[in-house]
């Protein structure tokens, strides 16, 4: 099983940079030859490129992306949240949105996800790890709670492209996860 681990954020935008600074640290680890870690930051439409210039033999099984997303449901800042996505897109309206987002450089973890399911470039598997950030601010260092939360986030996300039995027992979820206080699925 091919897994690629892609962090999606912004450089210097403090709890932002989460999912870059991930795949910073882990690209430097000694993986498996099936397990690719990359930044993707480079907007949805240039990762749907990506993952469409691949050969079919060399195409994902599973992709783990990391980033920050502030819900704004009652998530405490450094909150992790884990789930295997559903893949269930958004109305047209939104899918347009997310297109037209896309297209001017907003990165997100949402509009990367909703577009390369759109344009099919997704492998069938994906699992989403984000942090509600606590700083939304220009600067280089995590906030706080984004900060001690830092080294199980790298954890987590290694042992969830080495273990699939870890990553299956994820709840399946929409975007942006269960919420708290709901069930999952």
């Amino acid at each position: 099983m091919r897994v690629i681990i892609g962090g999606i954020g912004y450089r210097n935008l403090r709890d932002h940079s989460v999912g870059v600074m991930v795949t910073d640290i882990l690209e430097w680890r000694e993986w498996p030859d099936h397990i690719a870690v990359e930044d993707l930051s480079y907007g949805p439409i240039a990762v749907v490129q990506r993952f469409e210039d691949d050969p079919p033999e060399r195409r994902f099984d599973r992709a783990i992306f990391v980033a920050a997303s502030a819900r704004g449901d009652g998530r405490a800042p450094g909150a992790v949240t884990a789930y295997r996505w559903d893949g269930v897109l958004p109305t047209p309206e939104r899918i347009q949105g997310a297109v037209g987002e896309a297209v001017t450089g907003v990165i997100a973890i949402d509009n990367t996800l909703v577009v390369g399911r759109y344009f099919g470039a997704l492998p069938d598997e994906v699992i989403v790890v984000e942090v509600e950030p606590e700083v939304e601010a220009p600067g280089e260092a995590f906030g706080p709670t984004v900060e001690a939360a830092f080294q199980s986030i790298c954890g987590l996300v290694t042992k969830l492209a080495l273990d699939p039995a870890a990553a299956a027992e994820l709840p399946l979820a929409p975007l942006g996860g269960v919420r708290p206080g709901a069930a999952a699925r």
